[in-house]
């Protein structure tokens, strides 16, 4: 798999595992590259689903781009065995959002299942993809 997909599927991940734009530091770049390269091999991304998310397309995600999002997640730490790590994701988040839009979007989101793990990942993806700022257009 091309490194360079590998890095931005990861940055998508990640951003979107904080439903917001966000500045990485270098440590957590590298996280991010590991924990992505780690993702895509052991879920087997093929090029197409690579494309996917890095155009950001999630309308009908595979079982494969879903498992990438559950393992991803488990390793960043906000989810384990299909539950919303809540004082992680307090800590993460609310680092970047604030605390108090963070409780808000746990509250709404953190009780959320899907059929198995990896659809979890994908629902929780979506519902806290609903607390990511809104873009004003000029």
């Amino acid at each position: 798999m091309n490194p360079i997909f590998v890095i931005t599927l990861s940055a998508v991940f990640v951003a979107l595992a904080v439903a917001s734009p966000i500045e990485l530091t270098e440590d957590q770049k590298a996280l991010t590259k590991q924990y992505g390269e780690q993702c895509a091999k052991e879920v087997n991304l093929t090029e197409e689903e690579v494309a996917k998310v890095k155009a950001k397309d999630f309308k009908s995600p595979s079982e494969n781009i879903k498992c990438f999002a559950n393992c991803f997640f488990e390793k960043v730490g906000t989810l384990k065995d299909g539950v919303v790590q809540e004082e992680v994701v307090l800590k993460k988040l609310g680092a970047l959002i604030g605390e108090e839009k963070t409780r808000e979007a746990l509250t709404k989101c953190g009780g959320i299942k899907g059929e198995n793990n990896c659809d979890t990942a994908t629902k929780l993806h979506e519902c806290f993809e609903s607390f990511k700022p809104i873009e004003v257009q000029a």
